[in-house]
């Protein structure tokens, strides 16, 4: 192993990878440049490790953790402890003498673990472990009163001041609480205060004083809400016809361009009602009339009669004084000009949700007592939150005691990838498909994008869709064959999936990536396309008869179910096909006669030729097929690469991470039958293969010897010319 300085690498797989075992490799690991790290970036969602430590990690919050980060969280760590040794061991388990008091962070950390551990009862005790923090941290977050500026309703100290900040949360929403719900914020109080201040004043715009019966923006009373509504719901119609009446007193012609084209309503399904509707909900609300005038007793659009009729009773009459038969496009503008005010008062509406409260409520709300309480909770908050942020920086500091090394070992450098009896984090877990375990598996959030990716890897890969038996949302791996053969892999093949947490999931292909998965494959694949080929065309040509037997079989019966016929007149000749004529006669004696000599000479052949002889060109044409194949098979089994299956998952790899022989047999394993199992036949194929391998070349061997003999006796045996 070579050493660089205090740094140990080791090699696997044709990469360095630095050995880190305890909390001074980490500080080496961070001050190696990065250029040496395996792996400088990965995404979140494909590391299997505690979500609260990933998150503490990615700093930045982007789902994403690069070099940068991890240099920070080591360089963070060996700043707040004075002792390291519980990073070396793994200890989830802190010691309050290993924090580095001196640092401002590990002063606050140490006194915040004295704090938890009181109030657990064991302030006597020097350890705290995670499973403490986490306790305390969840009592805290589930108080009403935990994050800053952040306050629940349960948390008002009596039911109006609850009642008030539901209400807050209900007006304009609410902010996220650590316990999941949605409490009030400073923004969101002083939002509601300004709503409800403005709704209050809406209300009382809209007021009408005591001892009078209209204002400007209720000109017909009580009435004028009813009378608006009718207004607004023909207002654009009304618009529209008094539009085009102008356009027909400038020119009649204008009618022509107005309304539906013949072409229009040719394409129109007048037989179905809901196109009925439609194209009257469309059309003006009358014919326009160069005098400007909208009669009410004139043919209206039938679509906008009854609010018509409303708009006629409840608006023209209360305005203009009286019924009218006609309106005038003048009378239009003084209808309009008497609802302006109250037309803008509703645009100034204020939200839904604020208006559901009411004028009375909202009124009380702007009390001073119920901002003076929101505003102590939300202090009150604050120092709460202040607490829990020392709580939390317990846990980080545990979490990174305990994970560090374990998550260092597998992004700077993998060892764990290449160890049997341990999985690298970036695994899902097993699948168990076509009596083997597949021991490989990496999360895959876009198939198209990483199949680009890991088509490089030269590798055969299965893509498995995993749907966890709990409900949860199902997931997609891609898990690679790296020995055996494809067997009966194939996309719909179904199997079970057990997870990194020992839950057992359905699992589907769902596509592949064929390569070469075994020297022994690759060597017979020719042959298999062979008897593909072979079996494809004797499959085409009994089709071919078939059908041919099932048309004269029909012929036949055809003419037989007929009956003899009288022909008018003499039957035309024969086509040359239906019957052998002279020329095919020929033709057949002259392909027997062919054949019979091919069968002549090959015959002949074979008996002059010696049994080596015929088994040494079989064997030399099998080696032609095979030589090449087994080549190309075996260069690109020797560049498998692991990494191009991580890269097509989001990570940034440098290293090639060629896959070991070793690897190739435990990341897809057929697990042997238990030795004390009867009635299992066991065939030694490895055994059965050496022994063909050794035969052959014994065979090539006797050949090559028995041709050299033949050539000496032939050059002994011819006579010396004088």
């Amino acid at each position: 192993m070579p050493i660089l300085g205090a740094m140990t690498f080791r090699r696997y797989g044709r990469s360095h990878h630095l050995r880190i075992r305890s909390a001074d490799d980490l500080r080496h690991a961070a001050a190696l440049d990065e250029a040496h790290w395996v792996a400088t970036g990965a995404p979140i969602a494909t590391i299997s490790c505690d979500p609260v430590f990933l998150d503490l990690v990615d700093t930045d919050d982007n789902g994403r953790i690069m070099c940068a980060e991890v240099t920070e969280a080591i360089e963070w760590l060996s700043r707040v402890l004075s002792d390291r040794r519980g990073v070396t061991e793994r200890s989830d388990s802190l010691s309050l003498e290993a924090i580095d008091a001196s640092d401002e962070q590990g002063a606050r950390i140490r006194g915040s673990a004295r704090k938890i551990l009181d109030r657990l009862g064991e302030a006597d005790s020097g350890q705290i472990t995670l499973e403490q923090v986490r306790q305390i941290k969840a009592t805290v977050e589930g108080t009403p009163v935990s994050e800053a500026g952040v306050v629940l309703p349960e948390a008002g100290g009596d039911e109006e001041v609850r009642q008030f900040l539901a209400d807050v949360v209900a007006a304009v929403g609410g902010a996220p609480h650590p316990s999941g719900k949605l409490g009030v914020g400073a923004e969101q109080f002083e939002a509601f205060l300004e709503a409800a201040a403005a709704a209050v004043a809406w209300y009382e715009r809209g007021r009408i004083p005591p001892g009078a019966r209209t204002t400007d923006v209720m000109p017909l009373g009580d009435r004028t809400p009813e009378a608006h509504g009718a207004l607004a719901a023909v207002r654009a119609k009304i618009d529209q016809y008094f539009a085009q009446c102008e356009a027909l007193a400038l020119d009649e012609r204008f009618a022509q361009q107005m309304g539906w084209t013949d072409e229009e309503l040719a394409e129109l399904d007048f037989d179905d009602p809901t196109v009925i509707e439609t194209v009257l909900a469309g059309a003006p609300l009358a014919r326009g009339r160069a005098d400007r005038q909208l009669r009410f007793d004139d043919r209206i659009n039938p679509h906008y009669v009854e609010a018509a009729g409303r708009f006629r009773e409840l608006v023209v009459a209360a305005v203009l004084g009286g019924p009218v038969e006609a309106m005038s496009a003048a009378q239009w503008r003084q209808i309009k000009s008497a609802f302006a005010a109250h037309h803008e008062w509703l645009s100034d509406r204020p939200p839904e949700a604020v208006e559901a409260l009411g004028a009375e409520k909202l009124a009380a709300y702007l009390e001073p007592r119920f901002a003076e309480a929101a505003r102590a909770l939300i202090a009150e908050s604050a120092r709460t939150a202040f607490v829990l942020d020392n709580i939390r920086l317990v846990e980080k500091l545990v979490l990174y005691q305990s994970l560090m090394i374990d998550f260092a070992n597998n992004f700077i450098s993998f060892p764990h990838l290449y160890d049997p009896d341990s999985r690298a984090m970036f695994e899902m877990g097993t699948l168990v498909m076509d009596g083997r375990r597949f021991n490989f598996a990496v999360r895959v959030d876009d198939r198209k994008r990483h199949q680009q990716i890991a088509r490089t890897s030269n590798m055969c890969l299965l893509y498995v869709e995993v749907a966890p038996r709990d409900g949860g949302a199902k997931y997609e791996v891609a898990v690679p064959v790296t020995s055996g053969g494809i067997g009966n892999l194939c996309p719909g093949k179904r199997g079970i999936f057990d997870d990194v947490a020992n839950r057992q999931c359905d699992a589907m292909v769902v596509g592949i990536i064929e390569n070469p998965i075994s020297l022994a494959e690759a060597i017979v694949s020719p042959f298999r396309r062979l008897a593909r080929l072979l079996t494809g065309k004797i499959e085409s040509l009994t089709t071919q008869a078939e059908k041919k037997l099932d048309a004269r079989a029909a012929a036949a019966v055809g003419q037989i179910t007929a009956g003899p016929k009288q022909p008018a007149k003499a039957p035309p000749p024969a086509p040359a096909a239906s019957g052998p004529s002279g020329g095919m006669l020929m033709g057949l004696g002259v392909a027997s006669a062919a054949i019979g000599s091919a069968l002549a000479y090959i015959t002949k052949t074979l008996a002059e030729t010696h049994p080596v002889a015929i088994l040494v060109g079989i064997l030399a044409a099998v080696l032609l097929v095979m030589l090449p194949t087994s080549i190309v098979a075996w260069l690109k089994l020797r560049k498998r690469d692991l990494s191009a299956i991580l890269e097509g998952a989001g990570w940034a790899v440098n290293a090639r991470m060629r896959l070991t022989r070793r690897q190739s047999r435990f990341f897809a394993r057929r697990p042997s039958y238990p030795v004390t199992a009867r009635g299992v036949h066991r065939v030694p194929w490895g055994t059965i293969l050496v022994i063909a391998l050794l035969l052959g070349a014994l065979i090539g061997a006797g050949a090559g010897v028995q041709c050299y003999m033949a050539r000496n006796n032939t050059s002994t045996s011819q006579p010396v010319s004088k």
